[in-house]
């Protein structure tokens, strides 16, 4: 029997239903690979029943559908170029084919390029097949679409998402920043082919700032570094690098601290991302060469143009509210939580007394200043009253204890506890008064909690094509004027505005103390966004 070595069957099912860990991945490739085949327009569609749908006005002909259907095919690798709009491609392996499966139980092909029509499924019985080197697919008897393009239609869902998700995923894309090259989505109760009624589209953002070219290596290297105007929030942070037109990774170099206004790209084809999902750099002899005149280009560019950093600008109405949301929201965990003292141990301090110097005399009469001849090591012995046997609260009883700023007491008014004071005859003339000096123990509290502000600062930007309507950065939370509910509540007045900023800031708090209420803060904004959008419809009706 001859000596062979073999492919077990779970290989392949490893690969497909390991590689790609959500819907968000898999929608992304797919709308990457309808780029490479030179489609200008692709429309997402969620539908209700938790089905994916991905559509583009490309197609495939008889030639296109034997390389899709070929698992692991160089072909992209080999034509880099698109035939058509001669586009640099982002795939080259030919292993997202599968990525579908991740989440979902079958996928529907239906495509049209010219007289060339196709129909297929393709779900999990392939994998317990493709071991034998081919698995054959079933033909569908379904009308041909009626242009020229591609249907996807991902059905039986593992896993939850929602449209939300996707669209933040789709806008990291690359791809987006494309001449020729639009992506929709929508949701939908039932697909229609090429609808893009309710579609809105999904753009790249747009920061603005200090641009700054990159070409190295006689052009291996291209790029643009942009230092950011507005805030960068986390995702958008860092330089992305790109292999072909995919983003594999984004990295700020060693520089991390430096450049957290830096975002941009460079695109240097020689690396090599990770065979299976593009997600990594191979950290070979290439990316050791790059990594090190990117270094450089850091050093020598883009740290002395961190000066041409403008920072956001905030009128002196917004900048009122702002103040006046962290007082508020400060004052309310005030007034929340209580503040205890406890008295952990005594230091010993001296005290000043004014006495006026006609009854000095009196005073000099008894015999508190037998005190004055004892060391501090006795004086150590003497046990005060603890604030139970005196009556007091714990809080009463450090004040009583406690000593003024400047040191000095008119008479009457020092502290007068049994045991605590040790009279000296270290006496001096001020003012027509005798000023004397005693030494008493001052009690050392140790407050369990204090809090007079909230610790959250707000600092407006506007970004037409940001979604999002906040995001935060550590103790800052970023607000976006351009958001349609910000605008909503902004046009209904200050008192509005600002108590929709302080549910934006409490939420960040909540997200920050208690993470696991994320989702159900999530389906509040939206259901909120959804109700102002309702609201301001019917205003126009009427």
């Amino acid at each position: 029997m001859p000596t062979e070595l073999k492919v077990h069957p779970s290989f392949f099912k490893e690969f497909a239903t390991k590689t790609w860990v959500s819907p968000t991945e898999i929608v992304k490739e797919l709308v990457e690979n309808a780029f490479d085949e030179d489609a200008t327009r692709v429309l997402v569609t969620v539908l209700s029943n938790g089905s994916i749908a991905v559509e583009d006005d490309a197609g495939m002909d008889q030639n296109g559908m034997e390389k899709f259907l070929l698992l692991g095919s160089p072909h992209k690798k080999v034509e880099m170029i698109s035939p058509k709009l001669k586009r640099i491609r982002t795939g080259r392996y030919g292993t997202g084919r599968l990525s579908f499966l991740t989440s979902f139980e079958s996928m529907k092909i239906r495509t049209k390029r010219s007289n060339f029509t196709k129909a297929i499924v393709i779900d999990t019985d392939v994998l317990e097949k493709l071991y034998t080197g081919n698995a054959k697919l079933g033909e569908l008897k379904e009308p041909a679409l009626k242009r020229d393009g591609t249907e996807l239609v991902m059905t039986g869902a593992k896993i939850a998402f929602d449209m939300f998700r996707i669209m933040k995923e789709i806008r990291k894309l690359a791809v987006l920043r494309q001449s020729i090259f639009e992506v929709y989505i929508k949701t939908a109760d039932k697909l229609k082919e090429w609808n893009f009624d309710d579609a809105q589209p999904i753009r790249a953002p747009d920061i603005q700032g200090h641009r700054i070219p990159v070409s190295l290596d006689s052009g291996r290297i291209t790029g643009e570094i942009i230092i950011a105007r507005r805030p960068l929030s986390e995702e958008e942070r860092g330089i992305a690098v790109m292999v072909g037109n995919h983003i594999v990774t984004r990295s700020n170099f060693g520089f991390d601290t430096k450049l957290n206004r830096v975002t941009g790209f460079v695109r240097c084809d020689s690396l090599t991302s990770r065979f299976a999902d593009k997600s990594a750099i191979i950290e070979d002899d290439e990316y050791t060469k790059f990594n090190q005149q990117m270094k450089t280009f850091v050093i020598d560019t883009i740290i002395p143009g961190l000066t041409e950093y403008e920072d956001v600008l905030i009128t002196r109405e917004e900048s009122k509210i702002y103040r006046e949301i962290d007082k508020v929201l400060g004052q309310a965990m005030v007034e929340t939580l209580e503040l205890e003292e406890e008295v952990q141990g005594y230091e010993m301090v001296e005290v000043k007394e004014r006495v006026r110097a006609g009854k000095e005399e009196d005073k000099h009469e008894h015999k508190a200043h037998s005190h004055a001849g004892h060391q501090v090591d006795d004086y150590e012995e003497i046990k005060p009253l603890s604030p139970a046997s005196s009556g007091m609260s714990k809080a009463d009883y450090a004040r009583q204890h406690a000593v003024s700023e400047s040191g000095i007491y008119e008479e009457g008014t020092a502290p007068e506890v049994p045991g605590d004071v040790i009279e000296t005859v270290d006496e001096a003339q001020a003012d027509g008064a005798i000023v004397r000096t005693r030494t008493v123990r001052k009690p050392i509290l140790k407050k369990t909690f204090a809090l007079k502000r909230i610790g959250y600062k707000v600092i407006p930007y506007e970004d037409e094509t940001d979604s999002r309507y906040s995001f935060t950065t550590e103790n800052i939370v970023f607000v976006n004027k351009a958001n349609p509910t910000y605008r909503a509540e902004a046009a209904r007045g200050d008192e509005f505005l600002m108590r929709h900023v302080i549910s934006i800031v409490a939420e960040a708090v909540a997200q920050e103390k208690h993470p696991e209420g994320k989702d159900a803060l999530e389906l509040q904004n939206r259901l909120v966004s959804e109700a102002i959008r309702i609201h301001d419809t019917n205003v126009l009706k009427r």
